[in-house]
């Protein structure tokens, strides 16, 4: 089982990092384009976000926001 629960945290990784390339392409468009490219980024990271916090939930429900080093390194940033 503790290999679905690293997938689902790579998975969301990918995703975030995949919102920040839409960021990253974003300064170069129009102005409507670029505000709904915000907002798209915007709300993928946050579906990314949920994915990785769902996953490290999963691998340890019991205390798990302080046994995971990774949640300890996404309180840190």
């Amino acid at each position: 089982m503790y290999v679905f629960y690293q997938i689902g945290i790579s998975i969301g990784m990918i995703v975030v990092a995949f919102a920040i390339h839409i960021l990253r392409q974003a300064t170069n468009g129009n102005y409507p384009f670029i505000m709904f490219n915000y907002l798209f980024a915007l709300s993928i990271s946050i579906g990314g976000i949920f994915i990785i916090v769902a996953s490290l939930a999963a691998m340890q429900p019991q205390n798990w926001y302080t046994s995971s080093p990774l949640w300890k390194i996404l309180i840190v940033s």
